[in-house]
C-alpha cells in the first residue's frame, strides 16, 4: 500500500475540546537561521527545525490580550494562491531599551513561532518568504491615555502557517544563555531562577505552587 499523500482529501472535523482565543507567547529569529527548511511534504513539522549553530529565538512580550494572528488567502490569478500572514501586538510605554530593541528589528527578515492558549504551536514565515517588522509609536494626548508602540510582523507565503511539534532554544536573560522549550504533549518542564539555577523539574501538565516569604517575579516562556 502506497504512503498517503499529504495533499490528499480527508475528513475535516472539529476537535471536541475547549477553544481559547488569543496568543500566549511569541518568539522570532532571523529567517536565515533556518537551514534545510522542509518546503514540501506534510504541513505539520514534526521534527526539530535545522538551525544555524548558536541560534536563539527571542521573545516578543506584548500587552496582555493585544497579540493576534491572522492568515488570509490571496488570489494571485494564473500564479495560484498565496497566504497573507500578519501578527500584531502592542508594547506599552517608551524606554531607551525598548526603542533600541525595536531599531534592531528594522529591515530584518524574520520568522516567528507562536503558541496559542490551546497550547498549539505554529511557525509563520519561511527563509524564502520571511516576515518584516514594523511599528508605530503614539505617546497619547494626556495621562490616562495609551502610551505605546503598535507592532506588526507581516509577509506572504505559498502555504499556510506550519504547525510545529519540535523544540526550540529561546534566549535567557537579555542576549546571554538559552533554554530549550518543546511543543508536544508530555515531557517535562524545568523551572530556573534568574541566575539559571534549576529549582525544580516537573512533568508537563502538572501544577506548580511557588511558596516564598518574599515577592517572586517570574516569566512564562
Amino acid at each position: 500500500m502506497s504512503a498517503p499523500n499529504p495533499y490528499d482529501l480527508r475528513n475535516v472535523e472539529q476537535v471536541p475540546a475547549d477553544n481559547l482565543g488569543g496568543i500566549e507567547a511569541l518568539w522570532y529569529t532571523l529567517a536565515a537561521n533556518l537551514l534545510h527548511f522542509p518546503a514540501t511534504g506534510a504541513l505539520a513539522i514534526t521534527g526539530n527545525l535545522a538551525m544555524k549553530p548558536g541560534t536563539c529565538w527571542y521573545q516578543l512580550v506584548s500587552v496582555r490580550h493585544t497579540t493576534r494572528y491572522k492568515q488570509t488567502r490571496k488570489d494571485l490569478g494564473r500564479h495560484g494562491d498565496a497566504f497573507t500572514q500578519q501578527l500584531v501586538g502592542t508594547l506599552a510605554r517608551h524606554t531607551p531599551e525598548l526603542a533600541a530593541g525595536l531599531e534592531a528589528l528594522d529591515g530584518q527578515e524574520l520568522v516567528a513561532l507562536y503558541r496559542d492558549h490551546n497550547g498549539q504551536m505554529q511557525l509563520v514565515g519561511t527563509p524564502e518568504q520571511p516576515l518584516l517588522f514594523s511599528d508605530m509609536y503614539d505617546s497619547g494626548l494626556a495621562t490616562g491615555t495609551r502610551n505605546n508602540y503598535d507592532w506588526t510582523l507581516a509577509g506572504q507565503t505559498p502555504r499556510r502557517s506550519r504547525p510545529y511539534l519540535g523544540t526550540w532554544a529561546v534566549s535567557g536573560q537579555g542576549l546571554g544563555g538559552s533554554i530549550v522549550l518543546g511543543s508536544g504533549a508530555g515531557g517535562s518542564i524545568t523551572i530556573r531562577d534568574v541566575a539559571g539555577n534549576v529549582m525544580a523539574t516537573v512533568d508537563a501538565g502538572r501544577t506548580v505552587v511557588v511558596r516564598s516569604a518574599f515577592q517572586v517575579a517570574f516569566s512564562i516562556l
